[in-house]
């Protein structure tokens, strides 16, 4: 058996335990392997973030940036998220030509709830300021073909060196690939070995800003980014906000209506006017 198989079936059996060191032991065992992990550059434009109320919120409206923005109330985060620990808050977002991607994402009749008939969301945007370095969360080649910035990346790393180390490494890769993939409505799995892989990046790169990888609801077409909370505070600012109202007309299908656009923004307060 290759190391990468060992190392692959021990992170699988962790990521089955309900025992509490099972994290920790997935993340120093990831922590002491070499991980070939491809970078990207973003240059300044506008991304997207998404907030769904729910049933005592759905007929407020934020009044502030500081409401839209990444969780804080960090004693409150108790599960894992796609990349975030517990007691830990990320920026999940999209850039402004993957609106569609974030809002198949959110809206629960897209993510396996068909009681779902009305969603509401107060969808942000924000201003990139200085350009943002990501790591990117290649595809598994079973999702070739899917995005072409990915593809040619994937690629590049394909071809990088033809050894048998070089593909043991790859299988590393490709095990850590289908797991940000997973569709966890469809496969019984958990995040445990993504935000284990998150923080791995995170705490290995320290000029990094966050991670970008393909969506499992726009079949891999779209992207997703994972903005860490020290790039979000120095690379992001609040623009405006508009509340929407998300309407089942048929079997998965929903409509748009009820728009409210916010009137304008007081940097100086941190204020959302919306009359």
């Amino acid at each position: 058996m290759k190391v990468s198989d060992q190392i692959i079936a021990k992170l699988t059996e962790l990521k089955e335990s309900n025992s509490i060191s099972s994290y920790s032991h997935i993340k120093n065992i990831l922590k002491n392997q070499i991980i070939i992990i491809p970078f990207t550059e973003i240059k300044p434009f506008k991304l997207i973030r998404y907030r769904r109320h729910n049933d005592t919120n759905k007929d407020e409206l934020f009044k502030s940036s500081e409401e839209l923005t990444f969780r804080k109330d960090i004693l409150n985060i108790n599960k894992f998220g796609r990349a975030n620990e517990p007691g830990q808050g990320f920026f999940y977002c999209n850039d402004h030509k993957n609106q569609n991607t974030g809002i198949s994402e959110i809206v629960s009749i897209f993510r396996g709830n068909e009681n779902s008939n009305e969603e509401v969301l107060t969808i942000s945007t924000w201003n990139l300021k200085e350009k943002l370095r990501l790591a990117m969360i290649l595809p598994s080649e079973e999702n070739n073909g899917k995005n072409k910035e990915f593809d040619q990346m994937k690629g590049f790393y394909n071809n990088y060196e033809n050894s048998p180390e070089f593909e043991d490494l790859k299988n590393l890769n490709e095990f850590l690939a289908k797991e940000y993939t997973l569709d966890l409505e469809k496969h019984k799995s958990n995040y445990k070995i993504t935000c284990a892989f998150s923080n791995y990046i995170k705490d290995k790169f320290k000029d990094v800003d966050g991670i970008i990888y393909s969506s499992v609801k726009c079949e891999y077409e779209g992207t997703n980014i994972v903005l860490w909370p020290k790039a979000v505070n120095k690379k992001v600012e609040f623009v405006a906000a508009r509340k929407s109202v998300f309407k089942k007309v048929k079997d998965k299908t929903m409509v748009e209506g009820q728009i409210i656009e916010c009137k304008s923004y007081e940097s100086d307060k941190d204020k959302i006017n919306w009359e």
